[in-house]
Order: structure tokens, then sequence, then C-alpha cells
């Protein structure tokens, strides 16, 4: 299997080259065919270039404004495959890329956040909703790109709040992909009349599979299928694929749908080092679009033929053919989403059992605030069910009279263990929480992120005072002496509730006005309870009651105690604190 570190190289050499061939054919053309050449390769390029930055731009700044907006979508899916594909869809139409739509959703499955059968239909809506972005491009809005340019910068250096900028980024992000259009457009009518574009465009019309290869090839290279389809309706709107409409859309369309082959690349690469579910949601991204793509190839006359009736615009047309073949291919697939699943599940099969490990932090969400945050409190339940488990492995230990030294020592193993994992998630949730807040959150993203640094912090109190139980209980042992069944009564009472009231206010990291008074009631409860126990114990000390062993592992508990029940005090604070 290929792993992340063989990924990285890869992609870095890929980059390396590509900018090695852009430098050759740059030179090629000054040399050899002289300014006028040199210029146009330039300005197309460069116009490609804006387009695709321009892209990427207006995606990331939609996604920051839409913030927990985009994450309350993701948070309404069910079960049911149409609400699923809508899902997919309206996330893509808000944030503008299905490539960050399909890369959550393999992060989500990877995560363990998300089925495969849901992830499945979020990927078709994401084919649709991607579409959005063409029927936008066919709009032909270059006019207004200058205005828009101008307000969007406007808006970055006047703007004092990061949602501001953001709206900012995105005028801007939006102004280039026009621009971009446009250079691209000016540089290609130059050469609509060579005889070499000729020859190619008719090529790709007579031999539909070159042009599914070109679209494939160009989306693998630019890494956005909405740069090849922007691409693909320039050519269109310059006259580059001939006069002649039907063979015009003919040689276009194949290249549109090798777009959609290639987009699933980028899940193919984010699904590298994941989980098998994670490949297989990468996988049937893939499936869905090569099935869709063969089903239409040997009807594409009449594709085609209806594509030429839905408007006179050649540059709409190739919106609609984009669009209408994604609608029809979600639609033919969303009764068939169990068999897409049980055919990944072939492809990509169960080796053996899979051993269960902690769900890492997927570092791709980062891009995504709303939805990294989300992960992040997924992360931190993990820890919170480690703690969980190490409070019932003290108490089982408190509930049993007859247990003997080994018996304490394997428990003490137990405890060390889970402390070592939670250790683990505490190091990685700190280090993703550090880099997600320097991604220029907004205010609200912001004080979000602090509050589960805060909550990590103290669910880290919390573990380090069990684990000094665990040690006094463990030096008791060693030295020869056993608590009265009195002593152990008490304390199994007093850690089974606290335990009680930990796994109350962990249950729910949002919790609502009554549940959040009603955890300070029973935090406030036992320790007044406490201390009562604590002076109680003192004047049984005094009176001799207790052997002076046993009282001082006594008060030692006592005083770890009361700091479990401070640290959750705070952590029920830290819960609806808005910072």
């Amino acid at each position: 299997m290929i792993d992340k570190t063989f990924k990285r190289t890869l992609k870095l050499y890929t980059k390396r080259l590509l900018l090695t061939l852009f430098a050759a054919a740059f030179f090629y053309l000054h040399f050899y065919q002289g300014k006028a050449a040199r210029d146009t390769f330039s300005v197309f390029f460069g116009g490609l270039g804006m387009f695709i930055y321009g892209m990427n731009l207006m995606s990331d700044s939609l996604q920051l404004i839409a913030g927990s907006r985009l994450k309350s979508i993701i948070s309404a899916l069910t079960r049911n495959p149409v609400a699923g594909m809508l899902t997919g869809l309206g996330v893509t139409v808000i944030i503008q890329s299905s490539s960050a739509t399909t890369v959550m959703v393999v992060g989500f499955v990877n995560a363990g956040l998300m089925t495969l059968q849901q992830a499945i239909s979020i990927i078709l809506g994401a084919n649709i909703g991607t579409t959005v972005t063409a029927q936008l491009i066919a709009f032909k809005l270059t006019d207004l790109a200058w205005p828009v340019l101008a307000i969007g910068s406007a808006m970055i250096l006047l703007s004092k709040t990061r949602t501001n900028k953001s709206f900012g980024e995105a005028m801007l992000g939006f102004a280039l992909l026009f621009l971009g259009m446009k250079f691209m457009g000016d540089a290609i009518t130059v050469y609509r009349d060579h005889e070499a574009f000729k020859t190619a465009f008719v090529s790709l019309s007579h031999y539909r599979i070159l042009g599914v290869l070109a679209g494939l090839m160009v989306t693998l290279i630019v890494q956005s299928s909405s740069a090849t389809v922007g691409l693909t309706m320039s050519l269109m709107g310059t006259g580059a694929f001939g006069s002649d409409p039907f063979t015009a859309l003919m040689a276009a369309v194949p290249i549109i749908l090798g777009d959609n082959i290639g987009t699933c690349i980028t899940a193919l690469l984010a699904s590298i080092g994941a989980s098998r579910n994670a490949r297989r949601a990468a996988l049937a991204h893939t499936l869905f679009n090569v099935f869709g793509t063969l089903i239409i190839l040997p009807v594409l006359e009449l594709y085609c033929n209806l594509m030429l009736k839905t408007s006179v615009d050649p540059v709409r047309q190739v919106a609609n053919a984009h669009t209408i073949f994604n609608v029809a291919n979600g639609i033919l697939f969303l009764p068939l989403t169990g068999f897409l699943k049980a055919m990944v599940m072939r492809l990509v099969p169960v080796h053996g059992e899979e051993p269960a490990t902690i769900n890492n932090l997927d570092k791709r969400f980062l891009a995504t605030p709303a939805i990294a945050i989300g992960q992040a409190e997924e992360h931190l339940k993990q820890a919170f069910a480690l703690v969980s488990k190490k409070f019932d492995k003290v108490n089982s230990l408190l509930d049993d009279a007859d247990c003997d030294m080994d018996e304490i020592a394997a428990v003490s193993s137990n405890l060390a263990s889970l402390h070592r994992q939670r250790d683990q998630i505490t190091r990685e949730l700190n280090q993703f929480l550090v880099s997600l807040s320097q991604k220029g959150l907004s205010e609200l993203l912001s004080r979000q992120t602090t509050r589960i640094l805060y909550l990590s912090k103290d669910l880290e109190i919390m573990s380090s005072q069990l684990n000094k139980m665990m040690a006094l209980m463990v030096e008791n042992a060693e030295s020869g002496k056993k608590l009265s069944t009195d002593s152990r009564e008490e304390l199994h009472i007093c850690i089974n509730r606290i335990a009680e009231i930990f796994k109350v206010i962990s249950s729910e990291l949002s919790p609502g006005e009554k549940a959040t008074e009603e955890m300070h009631h029973q935090i406030y409860s036992q320790a007044m309870l406490q201390r009562a126990a604590r002076s109680n114990l003192i004047d049984r000390i005094k009176n001799g009651d207790y052997d002076p062993l046993e009282s001082i592992l006594l008060l030692d508990v006592l005083r770890s105690v009361e700091s479990l029940l401070n640290s959750m005090h705070h952590f029920s604070d830290h819960l609806v604190f808005k910072f």
C-alpha cells in the first residue's frame, strides 16, 4: 500500500516536473516561435492560474463564511440516501468545491463519524452540487469582474473582522475566476483557425475516448474539475471546437465526462493511509463517475442533440451537458447505493480482523474549520471514554474486598495503559487545535477552539488525579495493609458517585441551561458531602478509630477526590463558557 510519505514525495516531484515542462515550453516558444507565441502562451496559462486561484480562494472563503452552518448541514445527515444526497448537494453549493466535499467525506469515514452508505449518498449529491459553478460561469459576468474585484479588495483592506475579510476574499476569488476565463479565451481566439487546433479538435469529436482521456489528464494536472470545465467552456465560447454546433459538442462533452473521472483523484489521494472504509468511499466516487461515462458514451450523439435543444448559447450547452449528466447519474445510482457499497467492499476486502485503534485527527479538515472543530470534539469524546474506563477500573477494585496484590498491580497497569492512550489523544488534539487557530478563524470559531483546549486540559487533570489515587492504593497494598470494610465501602460509594457525575457532564458538549444548572448542583452537593466526610474522618482519627497508615491513605484519597470535583467544576464551566 502507498504510504503518506510516498504520496507527498510523488506530489512534490509531479509539481517540479510540471514546472520544468512549463519553463521548457516557454523558452522554446521564445527562441523558436517568437514573442507573439510566447506572450500568447503566457497569457493563456496565466489566465488558467488566475482561474484556479480564484476558484480556490472563493471556495476557501465560502467555507469560512459558512462556519457552523456548514457543520449543521453535515449533522442533518440521516440514513436516508435522499437526505444524504441533498446534504452533499447543499454543502457543495455552499463551498463551491466538490473536491472539498469528497475529501471531507473521506475524512469523516476515516474518523468513524460516517458510515460508508452515508458517504456514497453524499458523494452523489456533491457531483450535482459542483455543476452550479459551470452554470455560474455560463452567465458571462466578465463585465462585473473589475467592480467586484475593487469592492472585494477594499473589504479585505478595510474590514476588521475575519468574516468581513472572508466576504472580500470570496468576491476577489469570484472576480479572478471570470478574469481568468477572459484571458484564456483571448489567448485561444488567436489560434482557433490554426490547422493544428482544427485537426486536434476534429479528432476529439471522431474519437470520443480521446476526449475523455484529455479531460481526465487535464483534471489530474490542475487538480480542479471546475478549471477543466471552465477551460472547455472557454474553448467553446471562442469557437475553438469548430463552427458546427453539433461537432463542437461531440468534442466538448467527452472532455466533461473525463473531467468527472479526473476529479476523483483528489478523494483517492485523500484516502491514502486512511482506513479501509475511507478507501472504499473514495473508490465509490470513482466507480460512480466511470459507470456514468460508460453509459453516456454509446449514446453520445443523442445526448449532444438533446443539449443543442437546451440553449442557443454554446457555452450554456456545455454547462447544461455537465449539469444534466451529473443529475441523471445521481438519480440513476441513488437507489443503487447498496450495490455500490457491496461492490467497493468486494474490491477492497477485509483481510483478517482490523485492530481497534484510536481514530487519528485528519489534518485535511483544517481547510474547513467548522468541520475541523466537529472532529476535534469527537476526538475529545474518545478521551472521555478512556477516563470513564479508569473510573470503572478503580470502582471494580474498591468493590472487591478480597483482591490481592497481583489484582491491584493488574488494575494499576491497566490504568497506566489507559493514561498513555489518553496522553496520545491530548497531544494530537492540542497540536491540531494550535494548527487550527492559525487559520485566521472567525471570532466564534476561535472561541470554540479555545473552549476545546480548556476542556482537554481539565480532562488531563482529572485523569492524573485518578492515577494518583491508584498509586496510593498500590502503596498501601505494598505496605501489607488492607483498608477496613467500612473505609472501602465509603470510598467505593464516593468514587461511584463521582463517576456517575463525570458521565453526566461528559455526555453532552453543548448542554442547555437546565442541564448545566443540574451539573453544577450535583458537583456542589458532592463537594459538600466530601468536606463533611473529611471533617468526620479527622474527628475519628483524633479518637484513635483508624490505623495511622490507613488514616494517611484515606486523607490523601479524599484530597484527590476534592481535586477531581474541583476539576469537574471547571470542566462544567468551560462547557458553557463563551470566552
